[in-house]
């Protein structure tokens, strides 16, 4: 009963408390009118004593009541009091009966309906979506809620300990008349308090986001936090699964999930590890969102025998540069790189930086295990002269990977710095682009202005951009209005800006988890002599499997999946075309190296590293030939010194291994397909 008594008061505060004059003016109009018809009603149900005058014997008159109501007959028509006493009377009556009660009933509403608008009225939701914190990330999270068929029609709960009245005045007028139909109710208290969640009902909703504060000094502890009391409520009084999606700011936060445990909890929570900043990247680089849509780095460009490279620069060595580096080292694998050859074509990712040199030194630590295999260079400018200082793979392990990396010392500013940006624009090898992601959005946009003359040459109306031209992105992420400005002038139609936390919520993530439980799937079910696997009827048996994942390997299926798109296009497929058919067994093949060639990219950065060739080699052959031994070995190295023998090239892989990458891209018409890709 308390339940349904919450909803209804939840109904009429919404109400009540509304913008829109008409709705508490009909709730004002409703409590006059019932109650006198209920006075009217039972006043027919028995007969009234004569006036004293022998008039009127019948039931209560409808005008009698209503005179009675609105005070117009507060001297009775024939009394045996005097006058001057029931005047008296009507005084104090009107003051005390009338006046005090109608105001203290005002005050009473007014009071309720302002607490409403504050958030601090609590109701009763089930099935619901929370969403903990209020970010501006909540604004593209209803965006994205409201254009989903099935999320729009729940109830949408939003908890931050922001002032609530700011909160929807500033969501409210960003979202459409459409968007605007979501039932939305915003609470304010602490993300972090067991009491606050429990007001939320939290461990009744179906889709939890914890995403936090804006300028929160220590917002990944306290979403982290958050996280574990949601769990630990959940695990106490949960009946049903639902999917969380939890928020961090910092890629050191993210980089700690790849280490946790397998998840061994009942508390019925299917955890996606949502990093702000890699998801801002995502966005942009994979292709599938059709904001972004023909601003991937390679355009499409890079095919089979294609010379073409990626080259991407990324001035600034900020958090959110070295998450559109990772991104792009993720996702740049393409046919055209033979490891045989005598100069293999390899993405370039180019960092430049006013502290390159120790900012580097960081960058290397954190991925020596990368840096082990990888090409590098430092560039500085001494005394006049540019020195360069290089950095070949550790002899022994091989020269297999297929993203080389470059560090530059200095600013956009320095002569050298411009003279080397327009020979990488003018070279027609390289496909260029140029992210500004500096911590200040003003300094970038100034530096992206302040290229050098020409870089943005070959764009008005009389030279249209072309593929050829490199795009220029500024990372400007509270408000973009200075970028649009600019892209007015004609010379400014290849410069974007990207990064605005409003819009930061990843859309399609959503699609490419499912993608990723089918990727998981083939990986659990893949068959030695048979590669391709028709996939389950119903989604139970994939989120069986998804929930007995750790997190990295949650997380490792999620890059395959944002991979996908990439084989396609370096391919110059439509996977669309191929649905019911089987992909060709030499294009299955080369897919299958770039696989191998992200997998490799993908465990060094999350911080695995590769041994020797010799030990590799010897290690696979022992297992080849049944040694327990040998597989117990692989085990440990794993386990304990975060080595992996199959960090390698992929002509050096036993043919079991082969087989995981060749079970992913058989499927992945229908991976994509049964995710319902667009």
């Amino acid at each position: 009963m308390n339940k349904y008594w919450k909803r209804l008061l939840w109904r009429f505060d919404r109400s009540f408390s509304s913008n829109r004059a008409w709705k508490p003016l009909l709730w004002v109009v409703g409590m006059c009118v019932c109650p006198t018809l209920v006075f009217w009603i039972f006043g027919t149900l028995w007969e009234m004593p004569p006036y004293v005058d022998g008039g009127h014997t019948g039931g209560a008159r409808i005008d009698e009541v209503i005179r009675l109501m609105i005070g117009g007959s507060n001297y009775p028509i024939d009394s045996r009091m005097p006058h001057w006493y029931q005047l008296l009377i009507v005084f104090f009556g009107t003051m005390f009966f009338t006046a005090f009660l109608i105001s203290t009933l005002s005050n009473v509403l007014a009071n309720r309906a302002a607490s409403h608008r504050k958030g601090y009225l609590h109701y009763y939701f089930s099935n619901h979506i929370l969403i903990l914190g209020g970010s501006k990330m909540v604004l593209g999270l209803l965006k994205t809620i409201a254009a989903d068929e099935v999320l729009r029609k729940k109830d949408v709960v939003v908890l931050s300990n922001e002032d609530a009245e700011e909160l929807w005045d500033h969501i409210v007028p960003l979202l459409t008349e459409e968007e605007r139909k979501l039932t939305l109710t915003i609470y304010h208290g602490e993300r972090n308090m067991e009491k606050t969640l429990r007001s939320c009902q939290a461990e009744l909703a179906s889709v939890i986001y914890i995403i936090g504060e804006d300028d929160e000094r220590e917002h990944d502890s306290i979403n982290v936090d958050c996280w574990k009391l949601l769990k630990a409520l959940r695990e106490k009084q949960s009946q049903g699964l639902a999917q969380c999606f939890l928020a961090l700011e910092r890629n050191a936060s993210s980089y700690l999930f790849n280490f946790l445990s397998e998840e061994k909890d009942s508390s019925n929570v299917e955890t996606t590890i949502v990093n702000h900043l890699e998801s801002v990247s995502q966005q942009l680089l994979i292709g599938d969102d059709g904001q972004w849509k023909g601003c991937t780095l390679d355009r499409g460009e890079v095919v089979l025998g294609s010379k073409r490279y990626v080259h991407f620069v990324i001035v600034g060595m900020s958090q959110m540069g070295f998450a559109m580096a990772s991104t792009a080292a993720q996702l740049c694998h393409y046919p055209n790189f033979d490891e045989g050859a005598d100069d293999p074509i390899r993405t370039r990712i180019t960092f430049i930086d006013e502290n390159a040199d120790s900012e580097m030194g960081l960058f290397k630590g954190r991925y020596a295990g990368l840096f082990e295999l990888s090409h590098s260079v430092y560039r500085y400018e001494h005394e006049g002269r540019v020195v360069s200082v290089l950095n070949e793979p550790r002899e022994g392990y091989g020269d297999f990977l297929d993203v080389e990396w470059e560090f530059l010392k200095g600013s956009v500013v320095d002569d050298w710095v411009r003279r080397e940006l327009m020979q990488w624009k003018d070279d027609e090898s390289q496909i260029l682009t140029v992210a500004f992601c500096g911590d200040i959005p003003e300094r970038n946009l100034a530096q992206a202005l302040y290229l050098p003359g020409g870089f943005f040459r070959g764009v008005d109306e009389a030279h249209p951009m072309s593929d050829r031209d490199p795009m220029v992105w500024v990372y400007q992420p509270e408000n973009s209005a200075m970028v649009e400005t600019a892209r007015e002038v004609g010379r400014y139609q290849n410069l974007f800006a990207f990064g605005a936390k409003m819009g930061s919520f990843d859309k399609k993530l959503a699609q490419r988890v499912e993608a990723a439980k089918r990727i998981n799937y083939l990986y659990q079910k893949k068959n030695r002599n048979e590669v391709y696997q028709s996939m389950p009827g119903s989604a139970s048996e994939l989120d069986d499997m998804w929930r007995a994942l750790s997190y990295a390997e949650k997380m490792s299926n999620i890059y395959a999946a944002n991979s996908i798109h990439a084989k396609f296009r370096s391919m110059g497929m439509d996977y669309r075309d191929y649905v019911g058919r089987k992909i060709p067994d030499d294009v299955v093949e080369l897919m299958s190296k770039m696989e191998h060639a992200r997998w490799n990219m993908e465990k060094l950065l999350v911080g695995f590293g590769a041994l020797p060739s010799e030990k590799r080699v010897r290690i696979n052959e022992k297992m080849a030939a049944g040694d327990c031994a040998a597989k117990e070995e692989s085990s440990e190295l794993k386990r304990l010194e975060f080595k992996h023998k199959d960090i390698a090239p992929y002509c050096e892989l036993p043919e079991q291994s082969k087989q995981y990458d060749r079970a992913i891209v058989s499927n992945l018409v229908d991976v994509l397909d049964d995710g319902k890709d667009e």
